[in-house]
């Protein structure tokens, strides 16, 4: 069965092609920024198969090389993974729609 790797595995495309890959026996590779952070990333650990079948790994866009171990010897990477570069603001939903 191939193995896939997912970027941004929190991220609301990323969590559907896990819960997909998954639900079709594959094994699958996702990164997240805080594989410990289970109020980020525990629903990912209840998705069907996800105790077989789930890799989870560490990784940062910002950081250069910090995919390499994740996306190392898989059959095919769904690249969803995004840089979060908003500035600090309190208000950033009436910002973004005012640009």
């Amino acid at each position: 069965m191939p193995e896939y790797c997912v970027t941004g595995g929190t991220g609301f495309i990323a969590a559907y092609l896990v819960k997909a890959l998954l639900e079709k026996g594959h094994l699958v590779r996702t990164t997240v920024r805080d594989p410990e952070d289970v109020g980020k990333v525990g629903f990912l650990w209840e998705l069907n198969g996800a105790k077989e079948k789930l890799k989870m790994f560490r990784a940062d866009l910002m950081q250069e090389g910090s995919f390499d171990e994740a996306i190392q010897g898989v059959d095919g990477v769904f690249h969803t993974a995004s840089p979060v570069l908003v500035p600090n603001d309190d208000n950033v939903q009436a910002k973004l729609a005012t640009t």
